[in-house]
C-alpha cells in the first residue's frame, strides 16, 4: 500500500512494515527511498506529523502553531481519501 501525503512524503507498506518514504533523483529520474521504518501504521503517521513539523520554516510559537495546523491538514486530507484501504490495512495488523 502506498498514501501519498504531499511531494515530499509518503507512506509505504510491505507485509513486515510501515515505512515513510522521501523522494530522491538518481540519474535524472525521482525515486521513493524509505528513510523510517515501523511495526504500524499509527506509529508511522505520529513520527512522520513530528517529522513535518521539525523540518517547517516556523520561527516563532505563532509560526509553529500554524505549521502544526498546516501538517494537520495535511495527513487528514491524505488518510481520509484512502480511509478505506486504511481501515483494511490496520485491521490486518490486529490479527
Amino acid at each position: 500500500m502506498i498514501i501519498p501525503i504531499n511531494d515530499r512524503y509518503r507512506i509505504a507498506s510491505d507485509p513486515r512494515q510501515w515505512m515513510i518514504q522521501e523522494p530522491r533523483t538518481r540519474n535524472g529520474e525521482t525515486e521513493w527511498e524509505s528513510r523510517y521504518y515501523f511495526g504500524t501504521l499509527e506509529s508511522a503517521v505520529k513520527e512522520l506529523r513530528e517529522v513535518m513539523v521539525r523540518t517547517s520554516d516556523g520561527e516563532t510559537l505563532v509560526d509553529d502553531l500554524a505549521d502544526i495546523e498546516k501538517v494537520t491538514t495535511t495527513l487528514s486530507q491524505a488518510l481520509t481519501t484512502h480511509s478505506e484501504s486504511i481501515l483494511k490495512a490496520m485491521a490486518k495488523e490486529h490479527r
